[in-house]
């Protein structure tokens, strides 16, 4: 298995998960509050939940940016797909903030639209929960996942309305729209051609380098240990790297033990020994560097 060298965790990280898990204690003590009676004390929570809302967007936004500047992904990487993921958060969570603000003097929509603010944070935990059946299979998976969080919802205004309540409708729909949308834009080059371009500017850029036969062959081989390995091999003149049971990702040098991945935020750097031979291979994605011998 891959075992991480060191994990390398921003401030603005746990700066950002601390936010988070605040919105949701604070929606909790919200919500217990308004089923007790205690509006007064409701109300008054409610002025620090704006503030924290407010927050909360602008970390979800720095969570999404700050990555894909410091970390750059390639033309073709699939991280671009991600900022799918979470532009569609910023919004939904912005839409149904601000909607639920403006029309808190109406209970019934109010605590309804904080509940889907709600819920599009819950859909980064749901994509974290690894052992949910086709979680990794298809895209629209991890939505159906998270759709069922309208369920109690429904039972709810059926139990207490006798009726499904519009903006239960409209939330709903709301949700079926923008995913649909992410759906089909997913893995899309364009998509991710585009966002490269926008980021360009801001980022080192990669050259790549052009390397002898003489140069790639002391790195092809197979490094890790009996239990797992990772292989760098050729393939009709291009240079792949493969993990167990992974499709294997094609590699570009910017230098001759410095090399990235065309299609996902990882670098890999050849070590060599004393002798000159490589020795290991260091891998560098975000957040966490780890490393194999070279298995002789």
């Amino acid at each position: 298995m891959i075992s991480a060298s060191h994990l390398d965790v921003h401030w603005m990280a746990l700066a950002h998960g601390a936010i988070m898990s605040g919105w949701l204690l604070v929606f909790f003590i919200q919500s217990l509050l308004a089923a007790k009676g205690n509006l007064k004390y409701h109300r008054q929570l409610g002025l620090f939940a704006v503030g924290l809302g407010v927050l909360v967007w602008l970390g979800m936004g720095i969570a999404t940016v700050r990555p894909l500047i410091a970390y750059p992904p390639p033309p073709e990487g699939s991280d671009w797909d991600g900022l799918l993921i979470q532009l569609y958060g910023m919004n939904l969570f912005g839409l149904f903030f601000t909607w639920g603000l403006l029309v808190r003097k109406k209970a019934a929509v109010h605590k309804r639209l904080l509940f889907f603010a709600t819920m599009v944070l819950m859909q980064a935990g749901i994509d974290r929960i690894r052992f949910l059946p086709g979680l990794g299979s298809a895209i629209f998976v991890r939505f159906i996942y998270m759709d069922a969080l309208i369920i109690p919802l429904l039972i709810y205004d059926l139990v207490t309305l006798r009726r499904i309540h519009k903006i239960t409708i409209i939330g709903g729909v709301i949700f079926i729209l923008v995913q649909s949308a992410v759906t089909m834009t997913w893995e899309s080059l364009a998509w991710r051609r585009f966002w490269f371009n926008r980021f360009a500017p801001f980022v080192e850029k990669v050259v790549e380098v052009k390397l002898t036969d003489a140069q790639i062959e002391p790195l092809l081989g197979n490094y890790g240990n009996k239990d797992w390995k990772m292989t760098v091999s050729r393939d009709n003149g291009k240079i792949y790297l493969t993990l167990p049971d992974v499709p294997r990702f094609e590699m570009a040098p910017i230098a001759e033990n410095e090399w990235f991945l065309r299609t996902m935020t990882w670098k890999v750097s050849f070590i060599r020994g004393a002798d000159g031979s490589v020795i290991k291979i260091i891998n560098k994605q975000p957040s966490v560097t780890w490393e194999k011998q070279r298995i002789r």
